[in-house]
């Protein structure tokens, strides 16, 4: 198997061992912390079949970040920490099913709801 550099492996350790927001993102209340929520719900629905975002959700949402105030820099590091996060998450779920409580799939769906009409803030 050819080796990962050290960096990406070291990220990928960080991905598997922590929650996947402290990894990336420092809470909710920046651009980021709000991406990688975003992600982690759509992973989490995705995966319990709960619903699945449309093509234009990201560029919705950062749209809405920058509708915020959200400087440049803050956008792309939203940007990454969506991704990262997405990415990791289906990682962890091919490595690491998890299985879905029909409260959690409801939850999730009401969510991704929100979601496709634009609320991203909406817990």
């Amino acid at each position: 198997m050819p080796s990962l550099p050290v960096g990406r492996a070291l990220l990928l350790a960080c991905f598997l061992a922590l929650p996947l927001g402290a990894c990336v993102a420092d809470g909710g209340d920046t651009s980021a912390g709000r991406a990688s929520v975003l992600a982690t719900t759509i992973s989490r629905a995705s995966a319990c079949k709960a619903g699945s975002p449309q093509r234009s959700t990201l560029d919705r949402f950062l749209a809405a970040e920058t509708a915020r105030g959200a400087t440049p820099e803050q956008i792309a590091a939203a940007r990454s920490a969506y991704v990262s996060v997405s990415e990791a998450e289906m990682v962890n779920q091919d490595a690491r099913p998890q299985a879905c409580a029909a409260e959690e799939r409801a939850a999730l769906r009401e969510r991704m709801a929100r979601i496709r009409a634009g609320q991203f803030d909406a817990p």
